[in-house]
């Protein structure tokens, strides 16, 4: 049974609105994954950090077997987010921000499914139009560029 998890590590700060954007996945949710709730047999679950460089976190995937939830911990350093360019900060837009999202999200989904296509249930026969749909309901949401 299909369903999405979302959790967040991200400053609080004004310039930061990956808080408010992840949020906007719940209509993700609601949009395609009916299609999909019985073409797979685990949980998705989807973390978006947003962290200095210097703490040296990396974007991971991991199935967790006793949840039965392929979890995806997607990591953005904030000095993409916020860079700091002669003497002060620019962040991005909130629009761009969830362009960067948007991006690496869905290219960390692509190369998850490759890695568990034979090891979980659903991803060989339906990870393709799944993610298909993915990428459509992405771009007509501004996560991805046309």
């Amino acid at each position: 049974m299909l369903e999405l998890g979302l959790t967040k590590d991200a400053p609080g700060a004004k310039w930061c609105k990956i808080w408010e954007i992840e949020e906007e996945l719940y209509g993700y949710e609601a949009e395609v994954f009916p299609k999909y709730k019985n073409c797979f047999s685990f949980k998705l679950w989807l973390c978006f950090r947003c962290l200095p460089k210097e703490y040296g976190r990396k974007s991971m995937r991991r199935f967790y077997k006793s949840d039965n939830a392929l979890g995806i911990d997607i990591a953005i350093e904030e000095e993409v987010v916020r860079p700091f360019i002669d003497g002060k900060y620019y962040p991005l837009s909130k629009e761009n921000q969830r362009l960067l999202m948007g991006k690496t999200f869905y290219s960390f989904l692509v190369e998850t499914f490759k890695k568990y296509k034979r090891k979980l249930d659903g991803i060989q026969d339906f990870g393709e139009p799944f993610l298909n749909d993915t990428r459509e309901w992405l771009r007509k949401h501004k996560w991805l560029e046309e």
